[in-house]
């Protein structure tokens, strides 16, 4: 036998004292009163008698001596919490880790989920160990790791607690513990020596979304279509019902069938939608995992842009942006502009005035004020070698051809160089913060005006100047957002809770779902989906069976402490009914 609370020498003299204590009280005696009686013919019976059952009596108060050390020594040791490995087995160590990865969340025959025969698992493992053997409870999202405890109640609470995440997986850091790892085998994990995996895998049908977005149309960055991925993981073809809506009443539906393992790809036109968030759902029969069933995007809402021309006279401006239809163009001289206009963008034709303005401006020529950058010089007969075709302004505007007579020279230091004479002349630059967009050159110095390029470029500028951007893509869990100080909503208008971080906004999204972050300055909206092949893929497994026998129950379900207290009340209840019996004393 050996102790878990105290050291063999402690509960030796433990139950030393404890049996001294008891034994000691029962011989105390205590002082007789002298009574003076007349005659002692009256006690000559009852003193007869108990000269007969005297050897009854050593018996009585030896029995009840055994009986209150025995009690005694019941309470005392199982402070000591002693363990006898043929009862209870050796004290060790185990680790449980379930895979938390989406695809545990897929419904198997019997209706449950891989999850939940997880956790089953898991709590088998916990339930049929022997009551001194110790667990830590982890998972491969990081978001549960416990200490290692031997309290069931504790680990039964932990297990139940822990739900798949989507997010980064990795397998925790064992320390050379062994260790059962409950998985389906979707997600790709490296696992150290020492691990037994048991299995969560049953086949399953699953059509997931595995893309989608809303995108500007190549031919006109102002036109959008929603492109949409769909993947059948299963293995039989279905038909599947595809369905686009967006904020009002408008919809687009079809049904296709999509073979096993293959996908169906399509852009989708959304010139009738009026903006607003866009959702993507599908439907199929048997589908086991809704979790990529739907998608959310952004479309950016369709309104015409409040521009305001302050120039001395450009009639290549001025034509373009009143041919614009989805301009509103108010005009104005550099003599006449008044700062705090209310306007949507501002366009300066050789002129800037001395302090930036509130709104997004596209500036044509270098101008020395203080918030833009100073010219330094001028650059003749410059042509375009370098262009930022990703960036939004420049997507469909060829300048290979464009000619230029002089630009002015600037440092280009923290800008977006849009467009440049090699690496050192920018020609066309951009700011983030604040917005604005410049030409080292005016119109009257180049061939600009006369090019194809000259209006899809300030289509581009309008587009990224005055309308809402499209939604950043974010998959569910902690998402950061690149605004500080942001509040947080939900399409619906919720309230989301979220903290600065590093001059971000970071909020948690456990499902899909439309969100917008917005401050005093700007508002972004971010599309939080599902839509990856791995996590859609759900019968691409590697364990394919569960090689595992059920762990065997120890055969005592608590420790011996539990079982001597339980005793100590047996014994003392025999105890209180012999005493009363008058069978001990």
């Amino acid at each position: 036998m050996t102790f878990l609370g105290l050291t063999g020498l402690q509960a030796g003299l433990l139950a030393l004292l404890t049996t001294a204590t008891i034994v000691a009280l029962y011989f105390l005696k205590h002082r007789r009163h002298r009574l003076v009686i007349s005659s002692t013919l009256l006690w000559r019976t009852a003193i007869d008698q108990r000269l007969e059952n005297s050897l009854f009596e050593r018996l009585r108060r030896i029995l009840s001596i055994i009986i209150a050390v025995v009690l005694g020594l019941l309470v005392a040791l199982s402070i000591a919490r002693p363990q006898i490995e043929l009862l209870t087995g050796r004290v060790e160590r185990g680790v449980i880790v379930l895979d938390t990865s989406p695809s545990m969340q897929a419904r198997t025959n019997d209706g449950k989920t891989r999850w939940k025969h997880a956790v089953e698992s898991a709590l088998a493992l916990v339930n049929g160990a022997p009551v001194t053997k110790q667990f830590r409870i982890a998972d491969t999202s990081g978001q549960f790791d416990s200490a290692f405890t031997e309290n069931r109640q504790e680990l039964r609470r932990l297990i139940e607690r822990m739900r798949p995440f989507v997010g980064t997986t990795r397998f925790p850091d064992l320390e050379k513990t062994p260790a059962h790892f409950i998985t389906d085998g979707v997600s790709r994990f490296n696992l150290p020596t020492g691990v037994t995996s048991i299995s969560a895998f049953e086949p399953a049908s699953n059509v997931g979304i595995t893309a989608f977005e809303v995108r500007s149309t190549p031919t006109s960055p102002l036109m959008y279509e929603a492109y949409v991925e769909i993947y059948n993981s299963g293995k039989q073809s279905r038909e599947v019902d595809v369905t686009v809506s967006g904020g009002g009443q408008q919809k687009i539906a079809k049904t296709v069938l999509i073979r096993s393992g293959e996908f169906f790809r399509e852009a989708m036109d959304l010139s009738e939608f009026e903006g607003g968030g866009v959702r993507a759902a599908i439907r199929s029969d048997e589908d086991a995992l809704p979790l990529d069933d739907v998608a959310f995007a952004y479309l950016p809402v369709k309104r015409r842009t409040r521009v305001q021309l302050v120039t001395r006279g450009n009639p290549f401006l001025e034509t373009l942006l009143k041919a614009h239809s989805r301009v509103e163009l108010s005009m104005a001289n550099p003599q006449s502009f008044v700062k705090g206009a209310d306007f949507d963008v501002f366009v300066f034709d050789r002129f800037a005035p001395p302090e930036a303005p509130s709104r997004p401006s596209l500036v044509i020529g270098a101008q020395d004020v203080s918030w833009l950058r100073k010219p330094v010089g001028n650059v003749e007969h410059p042509s375009f070698e370098s262009q930022l075709e990703d960036h939004p302004v420049m997507r469909g505007v060829s300048l290979h051809d464009v000619t230029v007579d002089r630009a002015r020279r600037i440092d280009a230091t923290n800008l977006s160089v849009l467009a440049g004479f090699g690496s050192a002349i920018p020609l066309i630059v951009a700011s983030e913060q604040p917005r604005w967009i410049m030409l080292t050159f005016d119109l009257q110095s180049s061939d600009l005006p006369y090019h194809a390029a000259f209006p899809v470029f300030v289509d581009n500028a309008m587009a990224w100047f005055g309308r809402d951007r499209l939604a950043l893509r974010r998959t569910p869990g902690i998402v950061d957002v690149p605004i500080a100080k942001a509040n947080i909503r939900s399409v619906d208008g919720s309230a989301v809770a979220s903290r600065d971080h590093i001059g971000t906004t970071v909020f948690e999204a456990p499902d899909p779902g439309l969100y917008v972050a917005s401050n005093d300055e700007s508002r972004q909206y971010i599309a939080v989906n599902v839509t990856n092949r791995q996590h859609s893929e759900i019968n691409n497994s590697r364990v394919r069976e569960n090689p595992n026998k059920p762990a065997e129950a120890s055969f005592l379900r608590h420790e011996l402490w539990f079982y001597m207290l339980c005793a100590a009340l047996l014994i003392f209840a025999l105890e209180w009914w012999t005493y009363h019996r008058r069978i001990t004393v």
